[in-house]
């Protein structure tokens, strides 16, 4: 398992239980909604229109437009609603599918403006994804995607991914081309970020000015490789010096299938708070939300668990501070029991310090001269140690 632990010294020790339902954020449940201005990218990071840090709180609604283009716009309404009193910012929609649901893409450039406006009176931004399902679905790339760019100029809480899974076998052969992908971007107002696809089949698809990335969903390492996994967003920050999001990382279940859904809150909580530790956009991916649906069950434990990393971490950590592993040159952990722990990571500012402790709580490590542990959180599966110097 995933371990980040610390030295023992008198400390703050708090136990956060497992819960089925999200704790309450400050303001959460009767939120201050305002109109979303124009979101702006800043280096890694997209900021608001007064210039503060964006905090990338997303979550799979695939289906929303359509419930829009289908006249069901009650359940749109209910389901944005339950998204705001989340805490979310971000919701990840599809305007055109064959299969889990039938959009065809006029329907859902009909139905777009009306979503985007749901979700402003909500306070909440819109991922549109243009492409999906385009190797059965017939589509002028070029119309569609314009006439998306368009609606978006109108409506400032909406960005752009040009095509969900580019080369998926479900695209069409040009949607595989990055050229392709980049050349239909050209269409879009430079004002709206876009994003071509995810990066994982190809580099060609991060020259947008964000990217997107669907992390491995690795089953090894007792279930716990895929949250080791996005450590390897590190890398992408470091490469494309833009803004990474975890849009489609594994999603939650009512049962575990390896590869696919994993069904345990533990390693929901624990992927939320790596995702943002080392500096990327946080989305939730889940089976209910392909139909635009409110978890239930096992997934709303998941989606409870992935929503503490909000309540447990600070609002600036992705912003603040430097992320790596511990062990490593001027790092705070500066030896563990490799024995015991598998990997330790951190993110560290001038001063503080965040590191995440998942596995065996009583393997000791050694932290550098001049910190000290101000407080462990203690979490199903492990720990949260903030510490300072």
């Amino acid at each position: 398992m995933l371990a980040f632990v610390t030295a023992t010294v008198a400390c703050r020790d708090v136990t956060v239980p497992s819960q089925a339902a999200p704790p309450p954020l400050a303001g959460q449940n009767s939120p201050q909604l305002r109109t979303p201005g124009r979101l702006r990218i800043d280096g890694t990071r997209f900021v608001t229109t007064d210039g503060s840090t964006f905090r990338w709180r997303g979550i799979t609604a695939f289906r929303l437009v359509d419930y829009v283009a289908d006249g069901q716009e009650a359940q749109a309404e209910q389901y944005l609603a339950w998204a705001a009193s989340q805490g979310l910012t971000v919701v990840r929609v599809l305007t055109m599918m064959g299969g889990q649901f039938d959009l065809r893409p006029e329907d859902g450039r009909r139905a777009l403006p009306r979503l985007l406006e749901l979700a402003a009176t909500r306070g909440l931004y819109v991922e549109v994804v243009a492409l999906a399902g385009t190797a059965d679905i017939p589509v002028n790339l070029q119309e569609h995607v314009a006439e998306i760019g368009r609606i978006l100029a109108a409506h400032p809480n909406g960005l752009l991914e040009i095509a969900n899974e580019p080369v998926h076998p479900s695209q069409s052969a040009d949607v595989h081309k990055p050229e392709v992908l980049k050349s239909l971007s050209k269409t879009v107002s430079p004002e709206i970020p876009v994003a071509l696809g995810s990066i994982e089949r190809g580099d060609g698809f991060g020259d947008g000015s964000y990217v997107t990335w669907h992390a491995p969903r690795e089953s090894g390492r007792g279930g716990w490789a895929h949250v080791f996994a996005l450590t390897q967003g590190a890398a992408l920050l470091d490469r494309w010096k833009k803004p990474v999001v975890s849009d489609e990382p594994i999603g939650a279940g009512a049962a575990l299938q390896p590869g696919r859904r994993d069904d345990m809150p533990a390693r929901f909580r624990a992927a939320a708070m790596l995702t943002r530790l080392v500096g990327l956009g946080a989305t939730f991916h889940y089976e209910a939300g392909l139909q635009a649906q409110v978890p239930e069950g096992r997934e709303l434990e998941c989606f409870a668990a992935w929503n503490e990393a909000w309540t447990l971490l600070p609002a600036n950590v992705e912003r603040d501070g430097v992320f790596r592993a511990g062990g490593t040159p001027d790092s705070i952990v500066t030896a563990f029991d490799r024995e015991r722990i598998l990997a330790i990571n951190e993110r560290v500012d001038v001063t503080a310090g965040w590191i995440l402790a998942l596995g065996d709580q009583s393997a000791p490590v050694t932290l550098a001269n001049g910190w000290r542990v101000r407080e462990i959180r203690r979490i199903d599966g492990g720990r949260l140690i903030s510490v300072t110097r």
